[in-house]
This record gives C-alpha cells, structure tokens and sequence, in this order.
C-alpha cells in the first residue's frame, strides 16, 4: 500500500512538471518573440523568467523526498556502519586481550578483587563458574597488617558470590555463579588453620561453594590461578616464604579459555573423595583422609 501511495505520487509530480513545463517553454518563446518581432509585450519575459523560477521551486517541493530522502538513509546508513564497526573493533580488542603485570603483594590483591568484583556486575545468561586454586602446597597466613586491608577485600569479594539458604533476598548476580576452590597443603598445621577459615566462611552453609584439596610432598615454588573469571584470570606466584609475592592479570578470551581448561583438568584429576565442602556441607571423611596423608607424609620426612 505505501508503495502504491509513493508511485501515485510520483506520477502526479511527473505531470505537474510536465505542465510546468509546456507552459514555461511557451512563454520564453513569446518572450524572445517579442524581442525580435518588436511586439509590445514587455511582461512576457519578467512572465517567462518568473516561470522558469516558480518550475525551478516546485520541482523542489515536489521531488523533496526523492532529493532528500536518500541522503538520510545514507547519513542514518553511515551511522549504523560506524556504530557496527566499532563494536566488531571492541570485541576483538577485547578477544585479543591484554596482560598486566602486578609487581608487588598489594598489587596482586587489586587485580584479584577488581576481577571479581567486574564479573559480578555483569549481565550473564548462562551459569558461570569463578576458579579459585592456591597450588604451592602452603597458603599464607595474612597476618600483616600493613595487609589485612588487601586480604579483607579479597575475601569479601569472594564472599559476594555465595548464596546461602538463610538469605531472604539473595543477590540476584550472584544466583548465576559457582565457586569452586581448589587447595594444595603440604603440612597438617596449614591445614588445620585453613580449614578454621573456611568454617568461619561456611558458618552460613553456601550452596554454590566446592572445595577440592590436593596433597603434596612438599612445597613448590609456582604459578597458581587466584582467579579465574568470565573475562579475568590473576595468575599469582606463591613459593614457601611468601604467598601473592608477584603475578598476571589477563584479560581476554583466549587467555581465560586456555588457564580454564588447565584449571577444570586439574580439578576433574582430583577425585571426589578429597572434595572438603560442596553444597551437602563438609566432609570429615575427606578431611581426615587428607589429615592422614599429611601426617604419613610428615613421619616420613621426619624419619
């Protein structure tokens, strides 16, 4: 219907332009008649030129659309083009990714909680998984307290993502995240002061924490995934004097779907049967196993 509408129109613009015009051809041919003959017709060209002119402004009305309307669609085109070229442009910048150094413990710890605290405030459609590992095999008592500040934000921030089934109204962000944790003990009395800061955490029972632990022989100097968000991952290095001495903050897709996968094959290597807390609660058959490991470890080295 519209397009019917837009060719009436247009062949009723094509026929007042035709008229316009006959009657304009004539009356600058009477015009120059009367020029060349000496005929007493001195209106004729003022007659003729204000013809010319009044086709020239209706030719203009009438063709507006056809004149104009392109130039919109071109110019809203244009934009449309820009708006899409500069969102493939973010996007692959932000698949491309970018990696900062954090050079001291403080550092380590702003990185950490600026991811967690970034991924928590993003949309998401889908469940998503935070990974949290500390591999060394001793995690550090952040008893400093020129640090207490950092430690605090950085168990806070994790505290953001736990949903507990006393919470009236739950943090709508946080219904789509699970935590999973990944520890690596090397010495009974690291973990029994660990486990002391878990239960304070867990006192409330959260449903979407799990935590797996690893047992090892003794402690190693290496690069542990403090966390892994949507987007984020802070690799930290941690050995036996100092843990979240120095590290990496990456940011992109194809940093994070890599250290992912290094991540949830590490943590499918682990069996069951050393997971300490899951949404069940704990599990003092794993935790005393992993005590015993430790302690067997412990009297070998001893010997």
């Amino acid at each position: 219907m519209k397009r019917d509408n837009g060719e009436r129109r247009a062949r009723r613009n094509r026929i007042i332009a035709l008229v316009a015009g006959v009657i304009t051809a004539v009356a600058i041919v009477l015009a120059f008649a009367s020029e060349y003959l000496d005929l007493p017709w001195k209106w004729v060209r003022p007659a003729a030129e204000l013809f010319l002119l009044g086709e020239l402004v209706g030719l203009v009305v009438l063709e507006r659309h056809q004149l104009f309307e392109p130039v919109h669609e071109t110019v809203g085109g244009t934009h449309t083009l820009v708006r899409e070229i500069h969102s493939m442009v973010a996007d692959a910048a932000r698949d491309a990714g970018q990696v900062n150094a954090c050079a001291s413990t403080p550092e380590v710890f702003a990185a950490t909680v600026r991811a967690m605290r970034d991924a928590l405030t993003r949309e998401h459609s889908a469940p998503q998984v935070l990974r949290i590992a500390r591999l060394s095999g001793s995690m550090r008592r952040f008893e400093d307290p020129d640090l207490r500040g950092e430690f605090e934000a950085f168990s806070g921030s994790i505290a953001a993502f736990l949903l507990t089934p006393g919470t009236a109204s739950p943090d709508p962000r946080a219904l789509r995240w699970l935590v999973r944790q990944i520890w690596a003990f090397a010495s009974q009395e690291n973990l029994d002061y660990w486990l002391q800061q878990l239960r304070q955490i867990c006192r409330e029972s959260p449903t979407n924490l799990e935590v797996k632990v690893m047992v090892r022989p003794r402690i190693d100097a290496v690069l542990s995934p403090a966390v892994i968000t949507d987007r984020d991952v802070v690799l930290t290095f941690d050995d036996a004097t100092s843990s979240f001495r120095w590290g990496f903050r990456f940011q992109g897709q194809q940093h994070r779907a890599l250290l992912e996968r290094w991540f949830d094959d590490l943590w499918a290597n682990i069996p069951d049967t050393y997971r300490i807390y899951s949404r069940r609660g704990f599990s003092d058959d794993a935790i005393e196993r992993v005590r015993t490991e430790l302690a067997a470890i412990e009297k070998s080295q001893a010997s």
